[in-house]
Order: structure tokens, then C-alpha cells, then sequence
């Protein structure tokens, strides 16, 4: 009897291990798995949804709150109406538990650089406040792309930012504390990932091993 509730009760991490001995994703991680090539991607997508959806409202609440001439504000509310419909886009793809490949998310990501820096542009340049909007498009990509490419992404942005800042006449010093701010949100938000991807790999294992554990006690009782 002790036998059959045994077999019974690991029937189910049997299935969630697999006949060849790997872990098998539960159907909804598995079926987002099959749609990117990055497994870091499956669970920092609603990170990336959540932190553009902060840069939107924000963006738009600034925008509206102080105003500049308004066709500079029609432009800004234009440039944040783009970044809203993708990033609709992206939120309904994960609410149908498809997430998009890789290639369309650091494509994303790079727009997102690509209009905060118009907006910046747009308005005063170095004098232009808009630029903490950097800090949560970097977060959204930092947690979830690998080291080398949120390396690139944080460096062009910084490359980027510095010389429209020295174009339009800034400090120096206060561009160089500006610039190591966003390497700072960039490092930070990568030690985040490598630590949870360490802490994921560690679950795994730790399964792995129960998993055996409990195989060789069946063995043992047959």
C-alpha cells in the first residue's frame, strides 16, 4: 500500500521531469518557451510590459503638466502615442501567453532609446529633464537581455546622450554625473538578472536531485 501511494504521489513530478531525466516546463512556461529562444525573456517580459507602461503614463503626464509650445507638444504626445501602441502590442501578447522572439524585443528596446532621445532633442536638450526617462527604458531591457547586448544598449545610449548634452552646451561635470547614473541603472538592473537567473538554475538542480532521490527509493521498495 505504502508502495501505490508512493508511485501515486510522484506520478506528477515524473511528468514534470520527463522520461529522459530534464525538467519539462509546466504547459504555460512551455508554451512560451517555444516561441523565444530566451528563457530569460519568459519571465522578464512583464517586466518589460510594466516599466514602459510607467515610461508612457509618466511621459504623458509630464508632457501635459508642463507644457512647452504646442507643436512641440503635439510632437511629444505623438512619440509617447508610439511607444503606448507597441507596447499594447507586446502587453497582449503576453496576456495570451505568446511572447514575441527576441529579435522583435531588443528591436523594441531600441526604439524606445531611439524616442526618448527625440524627445529630449525636441525639447531643451541638456537643459530637457526628460532624460530620467533612460532609467526605466534601460531597467526594462537590463533584466532581461544578456550581459554583452545591455552593454551595448547602455553604452550607445550614454554615447548618444553625452554629445547631444555638449552639442547644446551643458556642464561637463553634470554630464559625466548624468552619464554614470545611467550606467549605474544599467549595471544594476544586469546583477539582477545574472543573480535570479543563478537562483533559477539552483531550483533546478535542487529538483533534479529530489527528483533522483525519490527514484532510487522507488527502486529500493520494487
Amino acid at each position: 500500500m505504502s508502495q501505490t501511494y508512493v508511485e501515486k504521489k510522484t506520478k506528477p513530478e515524473e511528468e514534470s521531469q520527463g522520461r529522459s531525466g530534464k525538467v519539462i516546463l509546466p504547459p504555460q512556461k512551455k508554451r512560451m518557451a517555444e516561441r523565444t529562444s530566451s528563457k530569460d525573456l519568459i519571465y522578464g517580459q512583464p517586466v518589460i510590459v510594466a516599466m514602459r507602461w510607467i515610461l508612457v503614463a509618466s511621459g504623458l503626464l509630464l508632457v501635459l503638466w508642463n507644457p512647452d509650445s504646442l507643436s512641440v507638444m503635439r510632437v511629444q504626445i505623438m512619440v509617447i502615442l508610439m511607444l503606448a501602441l507597441a507596447n499594447f502590442y507586446l502587453h497582449a501578447q503576453l496576456l495570451m501567453k505568446r511572447p514575441v522572439i527576441d529579435q522583435v524585443v531588443y528591436a523594441s528596446s531600441a526604439i524606445d532609446l531611439v524616442l526618448v532621445t527625440m524627445l529630449i532633442s525636441i525639447g531643451d536638450g541638456y537643459d530637457s529633464r526628460l532624460f530620467v526617462y533612460y532609467f526605466p527604458a534601460i531597467v526594462s531591457f537590463s533584466v532581461v537581455f544578456p550581459t554583452m547586448l545591455t552593454t551595448t544598449y547602455v553604452g550607445s545610449t550614454m554615447a548618444v546622450y553625452g554629445m547631444l548634452c555638449l552639442i547644446s552646451g551643458g556642464d561637463p561635470l553634470i554630464i559625466f554625473s548624468r552619464l554614470v547614473m545611467i550606467a549605474a541603472v544599467g549595471f544594476s538592473g544586469n546583477l539582477y538578472l545574472r543573480i535570479e537567473r543563478s537562483r533559477r538554475e539552483a531550483a533546478i538542480e535542487s529538483q533534479e536531485q529530489l527528483l533522483g532521490q525519490i527514484r532510487e527509493r522507488q527502486a529500493d521498495m520494487a
